[in-house]
Order: C-alpha cells, then sequence, then structure tokens
C-alpha cells in the first residue's frame, strides 16, 4: 500500500512537471530569458515567484527549464540504456572469455565515480549542453551494462530459450523473438532509475558551470545562481532545489516500483 501511495505521487507530480513543461507558454506570458521587472523582486501579483538577479520572472524558468531537464536527462538515458543494453546482451550471449573481458572492462569504469567519469569527459570535450548530454550518457554505460547482462543470463536459463535452442533457433533469432521480448519489463523499470541519475548527473554538470550559456533556462544553473542570493532571496534556490530533488525521488520511486512489480523475485 505505502509503495503505491509513494508510486501514485510520483507519477502526479511528474505528470504536471511534464504537462507544465509542453505546454509552458499556455502558463506563462514571459520570455525565460529577457528580463520583466527589477532585479531580484519578491513574489507578487505580476511574478508569482519573483524575478531573478537579472529580472527574469522565476516561474518562467521553473517551467521552461523542466522542459530543458527532462529532455536532456531523458536522452542521457536513452544513450545509457541502448549502449549498455546492447553490451549487456553480447556479453550475456558470447563465449566466456569475451563475456569476462567485457565484465571486466565494465568493472574498471565503475571503479571511477559516474559523475567525476562525466565532468573527465566534458573536459575532454569541451563545454556545452551536447556534451554534458553525451559525458553523462556513456558514464552510465557500465552500470547498465552489468544489470542486463544479469537480466539476460537469468533469462538465456529460461527453458523455452533452451527449448528454442534445441530446435534450431539461431542466437540472433532467439535474441531477437525471445530474449528481447521477455527481458524489456525489467529493462525499462532499470532504465526509469537510470533516468534518475541521468538528471542527478545533468544538473549536477550545469550548476557547475559546464553546460555552456549559464543564461540557458535549466533547474542545475537556476540553483548556482540562487546560491549567490541565499541569504537575501533564499526562495531562488529552495525552489530550483526542490523541484530538483523532486523529480529525482518520483523518477527513482517510479523505477523502485516498476521493478518490484516486474521481477519475478519481488513479485513472489
Amino acid at each position: 500500500m505505502r509503495n503505491r501511495l509513494m508510486a501514485s505521487s510520483s507519477i502526479l507530480w511528474l505528470s504536471a512537471v511534464v504537462i507544465l513543461s509542453i505546454f509552458a507558454p499556455l502558463f506563462t506570458h514571459y520570455d525565460p530569458l529577457q528580463p520583466v521587472g527589477p532585479p531580484l523582486s519578491n513574489p507578487s501579483k505580476n511574478w508569482i515567484l519573483g524575478t531573478d538577479a537579472l529580472g527574469r520572472d522565476t516561474w518562467t524558468r521553473l517551467i521552461y527549464g523542466a522542459r530543458l531537464s527532462l529532455s536532456t536527462s531523458l536522452s542521457s538515458a536513452l544513450l545509457s540504456v541502448l549502449l549498455g543494453g546492447v553490451v549487456g546482451v553480447i556479453s550475456a550471449s558470447s563465449p566466456r572469455w569475451m563475456d569476462r573481458l567485457m565484465m571486466w572492462l565494465s568493472n574498471s569504469l565503475l571503479s571511477i565515480p559516474g559523475l567525476l567519469l562525466a565532468m573527465i569527459l566534458v573536459g575532454g570535450l569541451g563545454p556545452g549542453i551536447t556534451t554534458v548530454i553525451l559525458a553523462v550518457g556513456i558514464s552510465g554505460v557500465p552500470s547498465f551494462a552489468r544489470i542486463s547482462r544479469t537480466i539476460f543470463i537469468q533469462t538465456w536459463s529460461q527453458r523455452y530459450i533452451q527449448t528454442a535452442r534445441a530446435l534450431g533457433g539461431g542466437s540472433l533469432w532467439i535474441i531477437r523473438y525471445h530474449l528481447l521480448p521477455n527481458a524489456l519489463s525489467q529493462l525499462l523499470s532499470f532504465g526509469t532509475v537510470q533516468i534518475a541519475w541521468a538528471f542527478l548527473g545533468i544538473t549536477t554538470l550545469t550548476f557547475l558551470g559546464l553546460a555552456g550559456d549559464p543564461s540557458t533556462p535549466e533547474w542545475g544553473a537556476m540553483l548556482n545562481a540562487g546560491r549567490l542570493h541565499l541569504i537575501e532571496f533564499p526562495h531562488l534556490a529552495i525552489l530550483s532545489g526542490a523541484t530538483i530533488t523532486l523529480t529525482i525521488m518520483s523518477i527513482h520511486n517510479l523505477g523502485t516500483w516498476l521493478s518490484r512489480n516486474t521481477d519475478p523475485i519481488w513479485r513472489a
């Protein structure tokens, strides 16, 4: 019951964030990049959440920032899931020596903290939002490769897979028509958790100023700007920090709920 309530609350919050980000022009008539009033104004009837240090509407930047934060996080997570899934299925279906080699490489990369690896990649490729997406996506590949490998190995051992092989089914045919469809639900649940990690990575790198233009409406960059006025105007940092925290928690709770409902061990 408690898990279902948390999942429902998470879905409600994420639905609100997605709706606001997609239909942002319907909820505000301000430009997120243009000043609309005096700098650092308190919340009022004209600016419900006040303005930032450059006079830009905070509410407008929050909902437009949701669009960028979500889209970049989804792109990074998709990159991690696709590349990690390919590595996982190749490792699970390869000879033992190949499997060990690929897992050794994954473990070697996992010895480096994901955010540190992403920062190293951004440092090598140069700052920019596209670079941040690639860096966070690539840094998430080793962990998802291990997860997907475990799922694929468990699925390979099922009787229907052995029956298909006994009937002369080739490896590629089995992977396409039996392995992937039966492992898809678990992969999607762990992929949802991967979105939460990507969201944290994206906002951290933008907070550190590694995404290029600091005027871009993005929650991590807004948190960085708000911390400069934490004493006089704490709501600027609190608003962006709270939305980041609630969104990450909601995505993670949803992923956990999905994994518990798709994992046969949890269901048992």
